[in-house]
């Protein structure tokens, strides 16, 4: 409940242009020296490489996506990492969300139904089946929002180290 009060608050203040929750501009991006606390400004690689910025509506999903992730998908997966099922980084842009939905609401029928995609996930992790979820259409839709913030903010730290904005 408190981290919708707190997207809520977030985005009003963001439409009345007194806060940004996007990442800051170029000019705006400086990330403290680990030895020092005076501001390094970022080079020409690390901007390059920050993330693209992420509009409030997909913020806000994200925060609702984390907590059914976390209660839901957690056990077997994780944003960078193979756990039982596969990392899930970047799974929004390798599927589109037509296939994710029924895929996640029931894995087991699309194999059985022979999709070769599914087909082949499920044989690569040794044949181990998804367990169903009775999940609504936007529920799954939030999850995918918060894998692509993760995926997004992830893809930059990896590139530049800790990020220069708050998480």
């Amino acid at each position: 409940m408190l981290a919708i009060v707190v997207a809520m608050g977030s985005m009003l203040l963001s439409a009345a242009g007194l806060i940004s929750i996007l990442p800051p501009s170029a000019p705006q991006l400086a990330a403290l020296a680990p030895d020092s606390t005076q501001a390094q400004p970022l080079d020409s690689a690390q901007l390059a490489a920050a993330p693209a910025a992420i509009d409030s509506v997909t913020m806000v999903a994200s925060i609702q996506g984390k907590a059914i992730f976390e209660n839901n998908c957690a056990q077997c997966h994780a944003i960078n990492e193979v756990v039982v099922g596969p990392a899930l980084k970047d799974v929004h842009t390798r599927r589109s969300i037509a296939w994710l939905v029924p895929w996640v609401r029931n894995s087991s029928k699309m194999v059985a139904s022979g999709d070769e995609y599914a087909v082949k996930i499920f044989n690569q992790y040794q044949k181990q089946q998804m367990p169903s979820f009775q999940l609504s259409e936007a529920e799954i839709k939030s999850i995918m929002a918060y894998i692509e913030v993760e995926s997004t903010l992830t893809a930059y730290n990896n590139t530049t180290g800790p990020l220069p904005y708050p998480r």
